[in-house]
C-alpha cells in the first residue's frame, strides 16, 4: 500500500470519520476561552469570567467525547499508531485535555478570583497545545490520508479505460 493512498476511519458513519467532526467543538471552545479571559480582564465584568468557566467546562466535556474517539481511531487503526504524527498527536491532545480539565477545575468554585492569573495561564497554554494536536491532526489527515476515501465516482475517473 502507498503512503498516499487513503487510510479509511475505523470510527465513521457512512465512511465519515468522527473525530474530526467532533474536534470543532472543544477547538472552538478552547480557543474562545483566552478571550473571553481578556474581556474579563480589560472590562473587570464577571460575565466575561463566567463565560470562561463554561467555555472551558464545555471545551473538557466535548474534548473528553472527541478523545474517546480518537483513541478508537488510535487503537483500531494499525497505521496510524505506525506513524510519529499519530503519536505525537495523541500525547498533544492529552495535554492539552489535561490543561483544560485543571483549568476548569480551578474556575469550578469561584470563577471570577481564579481567571487572574492561573484562570489565563491555563487558557493560553491549553489553547496553544490545541493548535499543536490540530496542526498535527490535519497532518494525519492530509498529509498521511488517515480517515480518507475515495468515492466510487473519483475512482472511476481516474481509472484508464472506457466508463462504464
Amino acid at each position: 500500500m502507498s503512503i498516499h493512498e487513503p487510510i479509511p476511519s475505523k470510527v465513521a458513519v457512512n465512511k465519515h470519520p468522527l473525530h474530526p467532526m467532533l474536534v470543532v467543538f472543544p477547538i472552538a471552545f478552547l480557543s474562545a476561552t483566552p478571550l473571553a479571559d481578556t474581556a474579563f480582564w480589560w472590562s473587570g465584568d464577571e460575565f466575561w469570567a463566567r463565560v470562561g468557566f463554561w467555555l472551558a467546562a464545555t471545551g473538557f466535556i466535548s474534548g473528553c467525547i472527541a478523545a474517546l474517539t480518537g483513541l478508537l481511531e488510535f487503537l483500531l487503526v494499525r497505521r496510524v499508531r505506525e506513524r510519529l504524527a499519530g503519536w505525537t498527536h495523541m500525547l498533544c491532545a492529552v495535554m492539552a485535555l489535561s490543561l483544560v480539565g485543571a483549568n476548569a477545575r480551578l474556575r469550578l468554585d469561584d470563577p471570577v478570583d481564579a481567571v487572574l492569573p492561573w484562570g489565563m495561564v491555563l487558557s493560553i497554554a491549553a489553547a496553544g497545545m490545541v493548535a499543536m494536536a490540530g496542526w498535527i491532526g490535519g497532518t494525519l489527515t492530509f498529509g498521511h490520508g488517515i480517515g480518507t476515501y475515495v468515492h466510487p465516482h473519483d475512482r472511476r475517473a481516474a481509472s484508464p479505460g472506457p466508463p462504464p
